[in-house]
């Protein structure tokens, strides 16, 4: 009876054990793949500054709820002015007002891009959201 427990036990920690392994190494396959878009903004902005948040957060509300539910997407409005975000005008190249995506695998930022054409659409909501929407949906995809 003692042998037959102890043949239990082995082959109970021997499945356990490979099947722990196997989800580490399933769960190490997956990056955690996260898409942020950000607003970088001063602390006195302009109507259209405004405008350009707005639209933003309007179009990623509108086409992206699941994706910011289940956080592989997130909106990130960041006043530059403050301290802890200077080093972001350096990071990014900013001159300006401006709307960035960014794909990060966990802790690191693979690719970015500046969404520079927004001061281009301002007169027009539809061009605007669908370029900021076909952007996102871009980096979503890859």
């Amino acid at each position: 009876m003692r042998k037959k427990l102890n043949i239990f036990i082995i082959l109970f920690l021997a499945i356990t054990t490979l099947a722990t392994n196997s989800y580490a190494k399933d769960a190490n396959k997956e990056p955690h793949k996260e898409i942020i878009v950000y607003y970088f903004h001063t602390t006195n902005r302009c109507y259209s500054c405004k405008i350009i948040e707005n639209w933003t957060y309007d179009t990623i509300q509108t086409y992206f709820k699941d994706e910011l539910k289940n956080k592989t997407l997130k909106w990130k409005p960041l006043n530059v002015e403050d301290e802890s975000n200077k080093h972001f005008i350096k990071d990014y190249k900013l001159y300006s007002k401006s709307i960035v995506v960014s794909e990060m695998d966990k802790e690191k930022e693979i690719r970015w891009k500046n969404l520079d054409k927004v001061w281009q659409s301002l007169r027009d909501k539809e061009k605007f959201s669908n370029y900021i929407k076909n952007e996102i949906k871009s980096y979503l995809e890859n």
